[in-house]
């Protein structure tokens, strides 16, 4: 239905989104017991909003309550129990004139998030987080504080991280509330991978961020390779080579090297002596051996050489 040229949805409509929804997000481990709460804007001054405490797996019309932009209830034969974040929806809806949806959930990756004081900045590895954009942290404190803090952002921003406790996303319409959702599961799941968590380049660096200062992501510890590389793969370390010894040469002096002692040269044998000539024990035989054949002959032949030689110069 339009009222004042703005469309709503009809309470019938309203009420059934916010079951389908409820189930939904439960499915998926979104909503924790009866945390969380989900409203969804049905006029100018009308919102129906769950209750307290209601479960949403199970959610019916009676856990469902209308209320006014003041927070009373309305349509109601008996007070119901108002969750205590609905000074944050109305708040949402009081500033920001296109919001028709508001959801607190509970997603896994949101309260690691909060416990760790990191934020969400604009990513570009999908459609579904880019739409998401940033995502502040605002810290534990009263509602009224949050509602405060959540009314400066609620006209640039799509969704808030809470510390301790979850997250709150709003939209045109619930299914756009949810996605919202599924965006910031899915960017913690891709950054948790990359070992990054909030970095503003989270996408394009490849699992090898170094740290970012604007989130305090830690950088990306390099992973261990195994001590034993396969068979395969092995490669033998070179062998040095051995120093090539020569005989009689000196191996190559280093500065501070003690210089090296040179080999001995050997002296040449000394002639076997001579043995002295033995007395005759008898007259007939010679005195002495005869020399070897070998020494004459050499002996005879620089007798020549030198003949020849003084022949030359008469």
């Amino acid at each position: 239905m339009v009222i004042q040229g703005v469309a709503y949805l009809s309470d019938f409509e309203a009420k059934k989104a916010i079951m389908e929804m409820a189930r939904r997000l439960e499915a998926k481990g979104w909503l924790v017991a009866g945390d969380g709460s989900m409203s969804v804007r049905v006029g100018p001054q009308a919102v129906w909003v769950t209750v307290a405490g209601a479960d949403k797996a199970a959610l019916t019309q009676d856990m469902l309550v209308r209320v006014d932009m003041n927070g009373k209830a309305m349509l109601s034969a008996k007070p119901k129990p108002l969750p205590e974040d609905l000074p944050i929806h109305l708040k949402i809806y009081q500033e920001n004139e296109n919001a028709q949806c508001v959801m607190h959930t509970y997603p896994a990756c949101a309260a690691v998030m909060g416990m760790q004081g990191q934020t969400v900045q604009p990513a570009a590895f999908s459609p579904a987080v880019r739409a998401l954009g940033r995502v502040q942290l605002l810290p534990a404190q009263n509602v009224d504080a949050q509602a405060q803090a959540v009314s400066l952002l609620c006209r640039t921003d799509k969704a808030v991280l809470l510390e301790n406790d979850g997250c709150l996303t709003w939209g045109k319409t619930p299914a756009d509330a949810a996605h919202l959702v599924e965006a910031l599961d899915y960017y913690a799941a891709v950054t948790a991978k990359l070992g990054c968590a909030g970095c503003s380049k989270c996408g394009s660096c490849g699992g090898h961020c170094t740290g970012c200062s604007k989130c305090g992501a830690p950088a990306v510890q390099p992973m261990a390779q195994p001590a034993v590389q396969p068979a395969a793969m092995a490669v033998p370390s070179a062998q040095p080579a051995q120093p090539v010894s020569l005989p009689g040469v000196t191996g190559l002096i280093q500065p501070g090297m003690a210089l090296p002692t040179l080999p001995k040269q050997q002296a040449a044998p000394a002639p076997a002596p001579v043995p002295a000539a033995q007395p005759a024990a008898v007259p007939a035989m010679a005195a002495a051996p005869a020399a070897p054949k070998s020494a004459n002959a050499r002996d005879a032949a620089m007798a020549e050489v030198i003949r020849r030689t003084l022949k030359s110069f008469q």
